[in-house]
């Protein structure tokens, strides 16, 4: 008698071979959020752009979620100075500029259940823990990646400070996804 793979899922799917007698499978080989996009249409972008100074926190993020996690995929740094970044993890009453988020499936038309904030100094923080530093240089760009390890979970927040340089145009980019809790 031969031996039945199943989906391990219970739905009593169960796996093929081809012709040849061969395992038929597929892996899920894409980034995460490509599958996050495809599927629930829950992959954003946000920007912030204006000539920031030393000290200014030039974006926020919280997760508005009650059900969802927020995964924060990566940070684009784009600087017309040599800059220092900081992230730190935050609480308090944000205030500033609010920011709709691109949802990257551009067929989805979900909203991001956060508030984001930029394109002008955020204030109201208070830093809870520094969860990272970065530099740029004149005219420089670079990205910070976390792999999808950085978790907003509902109510907590983080903010991008432009810690040290001199005052001058730069952009961020946050890109960053949602999934269920405990999927």
């Amino acid at each position: 008698m031969a031996e039945q793979i199943q989906d391990g899922l219970g739905t009593g799917v169960r796996a093929k071979v081809s012709k040849d007698h061969r395992l038929d499978v597929s892996s899920k080989a894409n980034p995460r959020p490509y599958y996050v996009s495809r599927d629930t249409g829950l992959v954003f972008n946000c920007t912030s752009d204006y000539s920031a100074t030393a000290g200014d926190y030039v974006f926020y993020i919280k997760n508005t979620s009650s059900t969802r996690n927020l995964f924060l995929h990566g940070i684009e740094y784009h600087s017309v100075n040599d800059v220092k970044w900081r992230i730190w993890q935050v609480n308090g009453t944000a205030v500033g500029t609010e920011l709709t988020p691109a949802n990257m499936n551009l067929g989805s038309g979900l909203p991001a259940e956060a508030i984001c904030m930029g394109n002008a100094a955020v204030t109201g923080l208070t830093n809870v823990i520094q969860i990272g530093t970065h530099r740029t240089t004149a005219l420089g760009e670079a990205g910070m990646e976390f792999s999808d390890a950085l978790i907003l979970t509902p109510g907590t927040a983080i903010a991008v400070e432009y810690d040290t340089g001199t005052t001058g145009n730069m952009e961020l980019d946050v890109f960053f996804y949602f999934e269920d809790i405990n999927q």
